[in-house]
């Protein structure tokens, strides 16, 4: 469950409240009054009309922010792409660059580079005057130098010495535009420089390669012609020699082989042949040895010559099996010879097949021999051709690698500076001096300026800011919640369009107060738990029910559930804006009506609201009742926040009962009206009863008169943020 007063750092040990100054210690009004009394009208007439005027011109005057960064000018090329060139380092000895710098920092040109990249001519500061350029349209000439010279007249660009420092600085009515201004400026510089170098590098890659593509036609033009030569002239080589020196050297290692095969093939031919003359019948040869037809035949024959040994042993010549027998065996052995005769006949042909092998290669040996001189002749014409086409390769390759180097270096491009610190946010401005026109104000109207503070500051106090209120009161400053200018209509009164304006303008600087004021309740809060808020003031008419209300839905809005008790049982302003039925907090209290007939919910913020019907019937001291405290207790697990709307604490005990039971009080005051010693007053009594003040909230605060009375608060700059608002009370 969430709280509405979350936890926060401590303070340290020993502090408390703010502590406050008794006026009588720091003025002493009694005796400075009787001095004063003597010459009051003119010595007011006199130090009013001087501080006046002095003050209302320093206050009137446009505040001019300066953003001011700088950069470090390095005029050094460096090639990143080029490995044979070696990187610079150092600057020139001669300076004149970086004056150059600074002028090219001034030109126009880049003025109007910033000018179109912000689209400066669509603002005011700028073209204040100018005929206005319809939106997405491109602004005149005119319009657009205009607004450069206006850039260029805020420019503030100085050398640092004799350093290679450049300061660039922009003066702004507004500080974060003066930032971005300045920043924006260097960053254009550098783009600007680098947007040139690219041009300059695409410029030479195209001149580049607008000569490339002619040079790589005259060398493909030069490689045909030498190709077409070779071709025509059979001059085409590999491995360092051409086609008819490879067939020439080819053939005589093919003659060589061949011979050696004619030779080996004639030798086993003699070798038969003599085993032939000798009675063999070239069973002896090595063919018909090794060959496996005439051993499967051998084998044949010597089983036939077995059995018929076997069959002559028991039978006689003339028996069948015998004959047979032996017809078998002649029919072998005549095989046997038919094959030697065939590996005869076979080594006989291989003999004469290489023998015309070698024939053949001597007669293609001399016709090879016959193209190598004409060869050696082509390659006379050869040369000349060869020499053109290497150059024009050459040229080729050169420029084809410079226009490589180049596209690489357009990636590689650096400006020649750098940002050595960017241009932060301005906390003052640099014009107008309000020191030093304070200073005249107090030197031309001192007796009149201390008459005026002595009376307005001293005698007669409202209080208006956070100084006054944390100075005066000695408590925490809460914020404050600006006027609203609501007509009231038929039917509805002016607090019902008031407390509805969170509702209907929720991006109000009214809705935007209210979220501030949960912020700050929820980080003053020392306890988690703690969720019973009290907000009241000193007297009536201060905006404690249109506070109330507004931070309940403010609260209820965000997502919390909230809900709000009317405790103003004679007023009852609360109840009357939200309306009620026929029970309420006091019913509840004495038990005649449940706490469910009694809530009502503001159905536009989602929050709960615990209303007053009458105070007629309510017992004599109601809030001192356990029945309050048990009622609370019980309201507790039900509830995110329980905001009780009091009333005025200096004129009724009510008010200072609830107080003390409330987890956190909220004080609220209205602006430039509620005197100090009232509130004073009422903040004492709560400190009396022990009750924890979280705050003090500044009500009906007019916005353009705070803005003058906010003394270097944050409401001094409401009209820087008037913007963010949509006007309060607008529909």
């Amino acid at each position: 469950m969430s709280s509405l007063i979350a936890t926060t750092p401590q303070l340290p040990s020993g502090m408390g409240p703010l502590q406050r100054t008794p006026m009588a210690e720091r003025s002493r009004p009694r005796e400075i009054l009787g001095v004063v009394m003597q010459r009051l009208w003119p010595a007011l007439a006199v130090g009013a009309a001087v501080v006046a005027v002095i003050m209302v011109i320093l206050l009137t005057m446009p505040r001019t922010y300066v953003a001011t960064g700088s950069l470090v000018i390095e005029p050094s090329r460096v090639n990143l792409a080029s490995s044979s060139e070696p990187p610079q380092s150092g600057l020139p000895p001669d300076t004149s660059a970086i004056d150059t710098q600074v002028e090219v920092l001034k030109s126009p040109a880049l003025a109007q580079r910033v000018v179109e990249r912000l689209k400066l001519y669509d603002d005011p500061e700028f073209s204040s005057g100018l005929a206005a350029t319809p939106a997405g349209a491109t602004p005149s000439r005119r319009v657009l130098a205009a607004v450069t010279q206006n850039v260029l007249r805020d420019l503030r660009v100085k050398r640092d010495g004799l350093t290679y420092v450049v300061e660039v600085g922009f003066a702004s009515r507004s500080p974060a535009k003066a930032e971005l201004l300045a920043n924006t400026y260097m960053d254009s510089y550098l783009r600007q420089q680098l947007d040139q170098k690219i041009a300059e590098v695409s410029k030479a890659n195209r001149e580049l390669n607008s000569q490339v593509a002619p040079l790589r036609e005259a060398a493909e033009s030069t490689a045909a012609q030498v190709a077409q030569y070779k071709l025509d002239h059979g001059l085409f080589s590999a491995e360092g020699a051409t086609m008819a020196e490879q067939e020439v050297t080819t053939l005589n290692q093919q003659i060589a082989q061949a011979k050696a095969d004619a030779a080996g093939q004639q030798a086993r031919l003699d070798a038969a042949m003599q085993q032939v003359r000798q009675g063999s019948g070239g069973a002896d040869v090595s063919a018909a040895v090794n060959s496996e037809t005439i051993m499967r035949l051998r084998q044949n024959e010597a089983d036939a010559s077995e059995k018929l040994a076997q069959l002559t042993t028991q039978f006689k010549p003339a028996y069948p099996q015998v004959q047979r027998a032996q017809a078998q065996l002649n029919d072998i052995r005549a095989a046997i010879q038919a094959e030697l005769n065939r590996i005869l006949s076979s080594v006989r042909a291989e003999s004469q097949a290489a023998t015309q092998r070698e024939n053949s290669l001597l007669a293609s040996l001399g016709a090879a021999q016959g193209g190598l001189v004409a060869n050696g002749q082509a390659e006379v014409g050869l040369v000349a051709l060869q020499q053109r086409a290497d150059a024009a390769k050459q040229v080729y390759q050169a420029y084809l690698d410079r226009a490589k180097d180049v596209a690489a270096e357009g990636s590689l491009q650096q400006p020649d500076a750098l940002i050595d610190s960017q241009a932060g946010l301005p906390l003052k401005p640099a014009s107008p001096n309000m020191r030093l026109g304070a200073a005249l104000a107090v030197l031309l109207g001192l007796m009149a300026s201390a008459c005026t503070i002595f009376i307005t500051e001293l005698w007669d106090r409202r209080l208006r800011s956070r100084t006054d209120v944390e100075e005066w009161l000695g408590v925490p400053f809460a914020g404050v919640v600006p006027l609203v200018q609501v007509k009231p209509g038929p039917g509805r009164r002016r607090d019902q369009l008031v407390a509805d304006e969170l509702l209907t303008n929720r991006y109000s600087g009214f809705a935007e107060s209210f979220r501030n004021l949960q912020a700050f309740l929820t980080f003053r809060s020392p306890r988690p738990e703690a969720k019973l808020l009290g907000i009241t003031s000193s007297l009536p008419r201060e905006g404690k029910t249109i506070t109330a209300l507004s931070l309940a839905r403010s609260l209820a809005l965000a997502g919390s559930r909230v809900l709000i008790i009317d405790c103003d049982l004679r007023r009852r302003g609360l109840s009357k804006i939200i309306g009620h039925g026929s029970a309420g907090l006091v019913e509840v209290i004495c038990g005649k009506a449940k706490l469910e007939e009694a809530l009502v919910r503001d159905n536009p913020s989602g929050a709960w609201v615990l209303p007053t019907t009458s105070a007629d019937q309510a017992p004599h001291d109601l809030f001192s009742d356990r029945r309050v405290d048990r009622l609370f207790h019980d309201l507790g697990p039900h509830f995110d926040h329980i905001i009780l709307e009091l009333p005025p604490v200096l004129g009724l005990a009510d008010a200072r009962v609830l107080a003390a039971k409330a987890d956190r009080v909220l004080y609220v005051i209205q602006w430039n009206r509620t005197p100090t010693r009232a509130a004073q007053s009422g903040l004492d009594v709560l400190h009396e009863l022990g009750a924890d003040v979280a705050g003090v909230i500044l009500t009906q605060v007019n916005a353009k008169q705070q803005a003058r009375y906010g003394y270097c608060d944050s409401s001094d700059y409401f009209s820087y943020f008037k913007e963010y608002y949509l006007p309060a009370g607008g529909r």
